[in-house]
């Protein structure tokens, strides 16, 4: 072994170094000349005597390539004697070793280290024919119990290892100290525990494991350092119009460390990406997302980013949804009466869940809203009624409470039957008590709420009696009178609470179970089959796996019961994901059911402390081997070109360096090219360094030109994905530039080149992609205008353009009519303002060189070809996106055309006016 400032270097297999005393040998006989030859006397020989030979041979070997084939022996035979820098330390004892490996939640942000030191352990334990035993910490999916493996080989004990991987649950320090008791050896183990540095489970359940192997013969605890320690992700406690989430981690973390959190759609897209610093004196680090209502819907989960497993995940179910509801309310309503309206109640229960418009009846039926609420709301007029009934059968979902309105009379758009005049429970005329809700049936979506014991329902509407009354009651009272039913209507589903919005009649509005009872309601908006009855329990839909990926159930994960649900802590039966039925989702996250986190503060008297990335040890044959293989390459390249002859080669070589020199220069393909691009018409975009945007835009670019084929007579040749600063723009009559964080500074070449194109008959649509807010005032004057981080973005990348004041689009526009007639422009997302340049100041006729958006076309169009997001509109949005790319084709080649006045009377003939 051999110790220097490079580290410590040692030979497996020492004795082969014997081998180097044969170089001085080997010297020798290499240096040792032939015989000299037999002088023969021949006249002849005068006749040659003066001539110098072309070509000469050594009478004997260079020394400086003896030198070359000694190194190259001598760096095999250390490769052969196995050197190693920096080995591992010996395994203390003689006998087996046992290697405990914490694969739980926490294990998956620090497995690579822990794999590398039990590979590490086997290999020593293998070098010394000693037997090895390997348990694992955590419960194996399906079973009662960790896995414990041995006595086993060196390679038996290397093919366990490569099987094991982390589970999305905690571990069970007890199960393991037990395991080790029912399998007692009569020599002693040394054990090696590879932690992920947190203390799980109860605190004596830790103390005893320790304790266990101890006695067994010794132990080695092995953990990360401290910026390697896990980080948990968890829900915040406090309900806030935004999403917000914890960030925990232990308090060994050192302070500042620096956190990035995504909120990812669906697709897997970055929505939204946050970052901040953790105070490990608090708690928690609370991160909030700002995002627009209509992205809001879309995020699927939330991740840590660069962290790993189950515990930087959090999923999200229906009650992060942010619906549109409508309740129903006289025009004149007046909120001076704030404490006996309905519509307050309903306001307060519902405004950090959802989006809220209070308005009359026909009102609301104009914005389309997922649910409307009809409180205490008894005769409807024909007309709104009939549009209202309309809306349910088409997916609605209509939620009506009771009051003094509906007691007499006939009512529709009801569940159930009623009877006229309701029943009253308090009074001097009545000898009846307040009646208190009983538990929720299993089969109604309401099922598993906790139900306070001080909730009277005064009054309440009675439910004719008819057959499969109990299958429509989602909530009765302790006496069986239903208080809450829902049936559905075609495609829609209408729910009627047989009480009051207001205290009036009970005293549901005043208890948190009100607000429970209303998010279990709203999440059903779209859900047609809501009535399903499950038993009450909750399937497995998607489940996390120990590394965090989503995944499908496999056979061995076991439904949830509904009113157990939060009590149930995740597990081999119950891995974290998502649970549900029939119209109702709930996220099962890890970060629900852990505790603080907390590390070792310090371990009993003998036990050996160690951090991963210690040892380093790093087997260095193969690199001798390859040194030695390249010096045998540079003997051979040596020794041929001493042979070689050079007088027969220089015609060669001449020849060679001509048919360079004559050879067609690299432009002639660029030239070829460029030929291509005037020919023929491409549509182009604009790399911007992110590969899954630019290879979307050029799918959604593909697909356009397909649609362009087949409805017009513009036959696009191909995609063409340029640089700015090195392509020639001025092929291209449209050019898309999807906007993204990744894209540098334009240099000033692209200015110049982007500045020409524009000036001279070319058009660039900018998609910011993150739906830039509308306003009156025009882009290029509003520097502090709202949108995405892209709009900043876009706005520091053309900051250096002359380009016109851009106001939004008007109705009269040419896009509007360039070939479709369109009122809306959407893509992936709808709603937001596009920016045009003002025809007044263009001196193009009107022919806008720059338009401005943010509903993400691209991705829009590649939905068409199949390689794109499903769109929250369905087919037709898909379709009015397209025509959106053909209108922005046609009017990027044919200009003002369409706003001719001559074709004035044809278009007004279309639209019917």
């Amino acid at each position: 072994m051999i110790t220097g400032s490079f580290g410590t270097l040692a030979f497996l297999n020492p004795w082969v170094l014997a081998g180097l005393i044969f170089l001085p040998a080997l010297w020798f006989l290499l240096r040792v000349t032939p015989p000299a030859p037999r002088l023969i006397v021949f006249p002849a020989a005068r006749f040659v005597s003066g001539l110098i030979p072309e070509e000469t041979t050594a009478s004997r070997t260079p020394w400086w390539v003896l030198l070359l084939r000694l190194i190259t022996l001598a760096l095999i035979i250390f490769a052969l004697a196995r050197p190693v820098l920096n080995p591992g330390e010996a395994l203390p004892g003689r006998g087996s070793i046992r290697i405990i490996v914490d694969n739980s939640w926490a294990s998956a942000q620090s497995w690579v280290l822990q794999k590398e030191e039990a590979q590490r352990l086997i290999s020593s334990a293998g070098h010394d024919k000693r037997e090895i035993y390997i348990l694992t910490t955590t419960k194996e999916p399906g079973a009662d119990a960790p896995a414990y493996h041995g006595p086993l080989t060196q390679g038996q004990a290397e093919s366990i290892l490569r099987g094991l991987k982390p589970r999305p649950w905690t571990a069970d320090y007890e199960a393991a100290t037990k395991l080790i008791k029912e399998n007692t050896y009569s020599e002693s183990l040394q054990s090696h525990w590879l932690s992920h540095g947190l203390k799980e489970g109860k605190k004596e359940d830790g103390r005893k494991l320790i304790q266990t192997l101890q006695n067994q013969g010794g132990l080695r605890y092995v953990q990360p350092n401290d910026t390697g320690l896990p980080i948990l992700l968890r829900p915040a406690n406090k309900i806030t119009s935004n999403i917000s989430v914890l960030v925990s981690a232990p308090k060994k973390l050192p302070k500042g460390t620096p956190v990035t959190v995504n909120a990812l759609g669906t697709d897997g897209h970055i929505l939204d990406s946050q970052k901040t610093e953790l105070d490990v004196s608090k708690k928690s680090a609370e991160i909030t997302f700002d995002i627009p209502d209509a992205m809001r819907n879309q995020i699927h989960q939330i991740r840590l980013a660069g962290r790993k497993g189950a515990g930087a995940v959090l999923l999200l179910d229906d009650q992060f949804k942010r619906h549109n509801i409508g309740i129903a309310a006289p025009s004149g309503d007046s909120k001076n009466t704030a404490l006996t309206n309905e519509s307050f109640y309903l306001e307060r229960a519902l405004e950090p869940y959802a989006n809220i418009s209070v308005a009359p009846i026909q009102d609301i039926l104009a914005e389309n809203p997922a649910v409307i609420i009809l409180p205490n709301i008894g005769a409807i007029p024909p007309g709104e009624l009939n549009t209202l009934e309309d809306w349910v059968k088409n997916g609605g979902l209509l939620l009506r409470f009771a009051g003094p309105n509906m007691t007499q009379g006939d009512n529709f758009l009801i569940p159930v039957s009623l009877l006229k005049g309701g029943r009253a429970l308090d009074g001097a005329l009545t000898w009846n008590e307040p009646v208190n809700l009983a538990s929720f049936p299993e089969h109604s979506p309401l099922y598993g709420l906790d139900l306070p014991d001080d909730i009277e329902v005064r009054r309440q509407l009675l439910a004719a009696p008819a057959p499969g009354l109990d299958q429509k009651s989602w909530a009765i009272l302790e006496d069986g009178t239903p208080l809450i039913t829902a049936d559905n209507l075609d495609n829609g589903l209408i729910v009627l609470v047989h009480t009051t919005a207001t205290p009036l009649w009970s005293d549901l509005s005043l208890s948190g179970i009100f607000i429970q009872m209303l998010r279990r309601i709203v999440n059903l908006a779209g859900n047609n089959s809501s009535q399903n009855s499950d038993g009450g329990m909750l399937n497995p839909l998607l489940v996390l796996d120990g590394y965090g990926a989503v995944t499908q159930p496999g056979n061995f994960v076991q439904p949830i019961s509904a009113k157990d649900f939060d009590k149930t802590n995740p597990g081999p039966m119950n891995p974290p994901g998502l649970y549900g039925r029939a119209g109702y989702q709930k996220s099962f996250n890890l970060g629900d059911h852990i505790g603080a986190l907390e590390t070792f503060s310090s371990l009993p008297v003998g036990v050996e402390t160690g951090h991963y990335g210690k040892q380093n040890e790093t087997n260095l044959m193969p690199f001798i081997l390859a040194a030695a293989f390249l010096l045998f390459m540079l003997d051979w390249l040596l020794m041929s070109l001493m042979q070689f002859s050079w007088r027969r080669f220089s015609p060669a070589a001449l020849c060679l360096a001509l048919l360079i020199m004559s050879s067609t220069p690299a432009q002639a393909q660029s030239k070829q090219l460029m030929a291509s691009y005037a020919d023929n018409i491409h549509l182009a975009y604009v790399q911007t360094g992110n590969p899954a945007i630019d290879k979307m835009a050029h799918n959604g670019l593909e697909a356009l030109s397909e649609i362009l084929k087949r409805r017009t007579s513009v036959e696009p040749s191909g995609i063409v994905a340029i640089n700015p600063e090195q392509t020639e723009l001025s092929f291209f009559p449209l050019i898309y530039w999807p906007v993204a964080q990744e894209q540098k500074p334009l240099s000033g070449k692209a200015l110049q080149n982007i500045q020409y194109y524009i000036d001279h008959g070319g058009t660039i649509l900018f998609d910011t992609r993150d739906m830039i807010s509308q306003t009156k005032r025009t882009y290029g004057q509003n520097k502090g205008m709202g949108g995405g981080r892209n709009a900043e973005k876009l706005r520091s990348l053309i900051g250096g353009l002359n380009i016109p004041p851009l106001i939004p689009i008007k109705g009269d526009h040419v896009l509007t009519k360039s070939f479709y007639l369109m009122g809306s422009f959407p893509g992936r997302y709808t709603g937001g303002t596009i920016w045009v340049e003002e025809q007044s100041t263009s001196g193009r006729d009107g022919v806008s060189s720059v338009i401005i958006g943010s509903h993400d076309w691209a991705s829009a169009w590649a939905s068409a070809g199949g390689s794109g997001p499903r769109l929250s509109g369905g087919p037709q949005q898909q379709e009015m996106a397209l025509r959106f790319g053909v209108n922005l084709m046609m009017y990027a080649l044919t200009g003002n055309y369409k706003s001719d006045q001559v074709h004035l009377p044809h278009i007004l003939e279309r639209l019917g006016q």
